[in-house]
């Protein structure tokens, strides 16, 4: 159940907004305020999800009321609805971060609209947080935050997939596993290829929680062809007892990965947003991915499926369609600076004033066009490109890292890439990629108490032996010597200079 405030000093206008969230069936506990001072006295005792407020309203102001809460809250949910179609609050709500400004009186569908994005935002932000609790759990943190959600948990499920996984299929419910798991538990995705199925309720005896593990593992075959290794812990009492339940059924599946007489295959990098998904949200941040990667082509297609979208929006407001195309505009200004004069309020202003979409679009298609054009030129850069890689290759260190895959990442072809890599970077790239992960496997044993096989995995190798004569080859001195007097390894200078740092 999340917490919602409803702050507008007309009582009809407060009733409408309970109306439609009552009447769409939202989980929500509402509250609400006849004015800004009365809201902020509410938001100082206790914490609110989602402040909806109106603009103009005595004491404080819907604006300062929103900052006031953006400070106390980061991460509330702000939406604003005003009778005012006025570009200065607009450009106000935008630099507060907020959900939407809707104008009343309020479209039904675009607040159900705007309602369901905010729900999905909390859900992640939820998931995200607990996810972020159990991975400081498990690794031997002492979270710094209540984690009393965890004391329900009596038993968890491990599961290690042959190759990365998650990402590339819908989770959860797509795959089918809630016709097999009860309703008592949670599905944790700890990584692309590692989940952690926690178990609360009614306790079973192992042989029962063996027998679903035997069910997940065969329906994924059967669905996927991907082959999923499953371990399941001693039943435990209190979230303390998590990280070594975790530890120990992790060891046992690492034993069985390391010395099974196939090894599982290779994992593969994987790209998560499909060629023609129709998902505005997702597109946008494919958009700002776009410009991060200076992919031109992928900046001009996101773009145009946006605006193609946003044209077609017959069933919400001018304001609201203006306000998605503000954000546009700022997602490009903010591409754009540093690079060109132009600048974001002339253009945010001008698209105030434009009174049909085709102006607008062609504003910003105009923009998104020399965008890429400055994005072309700099992705030309064979520096740019060995830039990519090097930071690609820090990123994703733990996975497989073949050639082909990171010529894939530049759209290069690999022999090129791997002449590029010589010429600009003095090695090979097997070379610089064994560089990052031994760097990082003495920092790990440096500055953790982590066992070497785990360290070893961390940092991209699935086998122990190859791994430690890695280590002996580079350095002369094996792990566990170099933990114990690191001053005994030799070329870690040599190390450095390969790796240009």
């Amino acid at each position: 159940m999340y917490n919602i405030l409803i702050a507008d000093d007309e009582t009809t206008e407060r009733e409408v907004i309970r109306f439609l969230l009552k009447k769409d069936g939202f989980p929500f506990e509402v509250r609400e305020a006849s004015n800004g001072k009365n809201a902020w006295e509410l938001l100082e005792k206790e914490k609110f999800d989602i402040l909806f407020t109106d603009i103009r309203m005595p004491f404080y102001d819907g604006l300062e009321l929103a900052g006031r809460a953006r400070r106390l809250y980061p991460d509330i949910q702000i939406i604003f609805f005003s009778g005012y179609d006025d570009f200065t609050y607009v450009k106000e709500a935008l630099s507060l971060h907020v959900v939407n400004y809707i104008l009343k009186p309020v479209n039904p569908e675009e607040f159900r609209a705007t309602i369901t994005q905010v729900l999905h935002s909390l859900e992640e932000q939820s998931a995200l947080s607990r996810n972020h609790i159990l991975y400081q759990l498990i690794n031997g943190g002492s979270p710094s935050v209540d984690f009393s959600f965890l004391r329900t948990y009596h038993r968890l499920l491990l599961l290690q997939f042959q190759r990365d996984f998650w990402g590339k299929e819908e989770p959860d419910e797509s795959l089918g596993l809630r016709q097999i798991l009860p309703q008592d538990c949670d599905l944790v995705n700890l990584n692309p290829a590692q989940s952690l199925i926690l178990f609360s309720g009614q306790r079973h005896h192992h042989q029962w929680y063996q027998q679903l593990a035997g069910d997940l593992t065969k329906r994924l075959w059967q669905k996927y062809h991907i082959k999923c290794f499953a371990e399941i812990s001693e039943p435990f009492q209190t979230p303390e007892e998590i990280p070594a339940a975790f530890e120990k059924a992790e060891l046992l599946l690492t034993e069985r990965l390391f010395f099974t007489p196939n090894p599982p295959e290779s994992r593969k990098s994987l790209s998560v947003l499909p060629e023609n998904d129709s998902n505005d949200d997702m597109i946008y941040r494919q958009l700002q991915t776009d410009i991060q990667l200076k992919d031109a082509e992928g900046l001009i297609r996101h773009m145009d499926i946006l605006l193609a979208t946003y044209k077609n929006a017959k069933n919400y407001s001018h304001i609201y369609v203006r306000f998605l195309c503000t954000n546009l505009l700022k997602t490009l200004c903010d591409g754009l600076a540093g690079r060109s004069e132009d600048s974001f309020d002339e253009y945010a202003r001008a698209i105030y004033n434009l009174n049909h979409f085709s102006e607008i679009e062609a504003l910003l298609t105009r923009l998104t066009r020399r965008l890429a054009d400055i994005l072309e030129q700099e992705q030309a850069s064979p520096q740019h490109a060995i830039q990519l890689v090097k930071q690609f290759i820090r990123q994703h260190y733990s996975e497989d890292l073949s050639l082909d895959i990171l010529s894939a990442q530049i759209h290069l072809t690999p022999r090129y890439l791997s002449a590029l890599f010589i010429k600009e970077m003095g090695c090979g790239i097997n070379k610089y990629i064994k560089r990052v992960r031994m760097k990082k496997a003495m920092e790990l044993l440096l500055q953790t108490n982590l066992k070497v096989n785990e360290i070893a995995r961390q940092v991209g190798y699935t086998n122990l032996s190859y791994f430690c004569k890695s280590f002996l080859d580079d350095f002369e001195v094996t792990p566990e010597k170099f933990r114990a007097d690191p001053g005994t390894a030799r070329n870690q200078e040599t190390l450095l200079h390969d790796l240009n740092i």
